[in-house]
């Protein structure tokens, strides 16, 4: 089978097929040693991509370095040849041989570039070949596509995600295309590093000096000379690059009249268009070619992205080519005429037009009313088209340096080094809610830890770039090998939630489980129907821990029990809940932390505020949303905005889907403080923040038409919810808005806040009886006590 006629259910098969093969392999494995310093690159286009980028850099930079690339016929041995690598055939004993012995594979297709049967235990590196624009992996549902019975699919499934498991290092150019990847290959954030494209490393040298962009271009013109009668062209050259779909033919192969139009609005400019097709798309362009357009297939040029210098702009669809010519600050002329089927067929991580910036062409006659307008300097069009591909180049390119290769190089060599020389000793390791947020206990210890130990080396966990650290902090990536190094090497663990990965602790290490919030459900050993596999693995995390830190009474005791605990549990108070009390004065709410909160969340000036904060469904698979915050905001009027923020365990279902002006989704907001402080009224179910909201005193309201559901058939409640609740339990949607009403009438003097007063102060004496605002310095202190700091630190203080 040809690479053009290649289709995933047809390769997936073969896949299928290999099993025994891949189960031998991975014995063979163990007993065969890597020799260290060799390297063996592969590529799904050959000698080229990203992978020859890197080569290229250790052939220069690392002597001893011992490069291997695996070929696939003769014309790539002679290209592997005339680098200075050792060729050798990719299938076959000699291909698994060099596979398995290399110490580090690089690939950029898949690890089918090199040996696939000889990639067990090596450092593998996925360079990948170009920004994802489509649906990618495990992203898209062709990806597993298979001929025969239901059952493959996920047999197939669990092949791809063991293959992305075996990978050490995902190179993305961007934080946008590290995010795609760590979507597409379901690993941890970390095993994904931004260090920019190496492919692109030319390209951007081209960016920056137009000699290097004159010379892509001559060398271009010199091979479209052959083919141009009366010699070379002299106008603009355009680049046509369809993305490859999936065996189909591309739907944008031009009829003759289409021809003719394009070849006459080409003339008009005395431009040349240069056609090239996806080396796996089964494209027929034969019947265009002529003294105007010509074919560059992977035949002529096995590698477009160093040449893309030459172009004066380039036309295309869903291909990545687009992001690499971005570097150019050039126009780009998007043209997808079968932009609905394949959005719904492969599907695109966004929507086409938000990654163009521009209208996108839907047929050739649309693409040559434009060309002579952005092919003239001066017009408008071109202004325009030149302005869209900068803004693309700002989103997928930080680094335009031409120093990619260097960077992923230097990336592949700390894959090595020993935890202590990749993070600082005698460090504190912060984590909350699994690294999606920086905030909750940990980040208020985190404060006074820092004002206190200023000189204290700070790592906090993350999984992704965006995430904002404290002053003075050093984020480290979950799965990432800094982030196994920091919690190994860390004298102080503080974490709000499981540790994972096997993490073990060693024995001059301190871990503070300061969990996140006072519990109304059962958890852990608590919960119904806990299976023997659970509870084994509920008692090893908690035996994990050193300390814990509570709220009050009742959480000591259910930690007790539904942890199996028998450590040191600090009963304080909250730390997250410092800011809380500060703002709580005598009953009322600081007019000034009120406000401060409202306008970070953006709420207008003289508006009421409902916040609708509910809890997590273990049945549920999407953001919670049973009080229809759109429909609350329009029942509500203009006086008010309705805050929506969902639970951290449901931030990668979704959002609030937001229809209303007047609804702010704040689910992703670093500090839920701000969602509390700036209530008139918090509206949740069963979720914790109902204490948190106490410490406020922040009128609680509980939407809780399924209470008989979930008390009884899914978690079951710690105490008689119901008997004591501090606000009152609704129905429907309208109670609430009567009672906000009054709110909105009376403030705190509204008749049901009145009412509910006793249940209101019995509640914060049970549950909130420590929370004075020194929370922090008391854990800190007893910290200090422990010499979780460090001996030299904690004598100092």
């Amino acid at each position: 089978m040809s690479a053009r006629q290649f289709q995933f259910a047809s390769g997936n098969l073969s896949k299928l097929l290999a099993i025994p093969k891949y189960l031998l392999s991975w014995v063979f494995a163990f007993f065969v040693p890597r020799v260290p310093g060799t390297w063996a690159f592969g590529s799904g286009i050959g000698v080229g991509e990203g992978a020859l980028a890197l080569a290229r850099e250790l052939r220069d930079s690392r002597s001893d370095a011992r490069i291997v690339w695996l070929v696939a016929d003769e014309a790539e041995r002679a290209l592997a040849e005339a680098e200075g690598f050792v060729p050798v055939l990719r299938r076959g004993r000699h291909g698994f041989w060099a596979t398995l012995r290399a110490e580090t594979l690089v690939v950029t297709h898949g690890l089918g570039d090199v040996n696939r049967f000889g990639v067990f235990g090596g450092t593998i590196v996925q360079l990948w070949h170009g920004a994802p624009l489509k649906r990618i992996h495990l992203d898209s549902p062709v990806t597993t596509a298979v001929r025969g019975p239901a059952p493959l699919r996920g047999v197939l499934q669990r092949m791809y995600e063991r293959g992305t498991k075996q990978v050490s290092l995902y190179v993305a150019g961007s934080v946008t295309a590290a995010e795609r990847l760590r979507s597409a290959f379901r690993i941890a954030p970390g095993k994904v590093a931004v260090l920019g494209d190496p492919r692109d490393d030319e390209l951007a040298a081209q960016a920056a000096d137009p000699a290097m962009a004159a010379a892509a271009r001559e060398l271009v013109l010199d091979i479209l000379s052959q083919r141009i009668q009366g010699g070379r062209a002299t106008g603009p050259l355009v680049l046509y690059a369809p993305t490859w779909r999936d065996g189909d033919v591309d739907p944008a192969i031009p009829t003759h009249a289409e021809v003719t139009e394009i070849v006459a609005a080409l003339a008009s400019v005395d431009a040349h268009l240069v056609i090239r097709s996806h080396p796996l798309g089964e494209g027929e362009y034969g019947a265009a070619v002529g003294e105007r357009i010509h074919l560059l297939g992977s035949d002529i040029a096995r590698d477009i992205t160093p040449l893309l210098g030459a172009f004066d702009a380039v036309i295309t669809d869903f291909s990545s080519i687009a992001v690499d010519f971005s570097l150019l600050e050039r126009p780009i002329q998007w043209f997808a005429p079968d932009l609905d089927a394949y959005t719904a067929k492969r599907g695109l991580y966004e929507a086409l037009e938000v990654t163009a910036g521009a209208n996108i062409a839907r047929s050739w006659g649309e693409v040559t009313a434009s060309l002579s307008e952005i092919l003239t300097t001066g017009t408008a069009a071109r202004r325009e088209a030149s302005r869209a591909a900068a803004a693309l180049a700002s989103r997928f390119h930080p680094y335009r340096d031409g120093k990619s290769a260097s960077r992923v190089l230097a990336a592949v060599e700390r894959l090595r080094l020993p935890a202590a020389e990749l993070v600082a000793a005698e460090s504190v390791f912060f984590e909350s809610f699994y690294g999606r947020q920086v905030s909750c206990n940990p980040l208020a210890l985190d404060r006074e830890i820092a004002a206190r130990y200023p000189e204290l080396p700070r790592y906090w966990s993350v999984t992704s770039e965006r995430q904002a650290v404290p002053a003075g902090a050093t984020p480290v990536l979950v799965g990432g090998v800094e982030w196994f190094a920091a919690r190994r090497m860390a004298r102080l663990l503080i974490v709000n939630d499981w540790l994972r990965f096997g993490f073990k602790r060693g024995p001059e290490q301190t871990v503070l489980q300061t969990w996140h919030g006072t519990m109304l459900k059962h958890l852990a050993l608590g919960r119904p129907n806990v299976s023997p596999r659970t509870k084994l693995a509920i008692k090893r995390e908690s035996r994990r821990w050193s300390m814990m830190l509570s709220q009050n009474a009742h959480s000591t005791d259910q930690f007790r029990g539904s942890y199996a605990f028998a450590g040191e549990i600090l009963e304080t108070g909250y730390p997250r809940d410092d800011r809380l009390a500060l703002a709580d004065i005598v009953g009322e709410m600081n007019p000034v932390a009120q406000a401060t909160a409202r306008q970070t969340l953006g709420i207008p000036e003289g508006n009421s505020v409902v916040v609708y904060a509910p809890t997590w469904r273990d049945r549920g698979t999407t953001v919670v949303d049973s009080l229809d915050v759109n429909a609350l905001a329009d029942a509500l009027g203009e006086n008010w905005t309705v805050v929506a923020r969902g639970h951290t365990r449901t931030h990668e279902l979704g959002s609030y889907l937001r229809l209303n002006p007047r609804v702010i989704d704040a689910t992703a907001h670093p500090d839920i403080n701000d969602v509390i402080l700036a209530a008139d009224v918090l509206v949740t179910d069963y979720s914790s923040v109902m204490f948190d909201a106490a410490v406020a005193g922040t009128p609680l309201a509980f939407y809780v038409p399924d209470l008989p559901q979930y008390r009884d058939a899914e978690r079951g409640f710690t105490f008689d919810f119901e008997a004591c609740a501090p606000g009152p339990l609704l129905q429907s949607r309208d109670e609430l808005v009567t009672l906000a009403e009054e709110v909105r009438e009376h403030g705190r003097s509204a008749q049901w806040i009145v009412d509910y007063r006793p249940a209101y102060a019995a509640w914060q004496a049970r549950f909130t009886p420590h929370d004075d605002g020194a929370a922090s310095v008391r854990v800190v202190d007893r910290l200090a006590e422990r010499d979780a700091f460090g001996p030299a630190l904690d004598r100092n203080a």
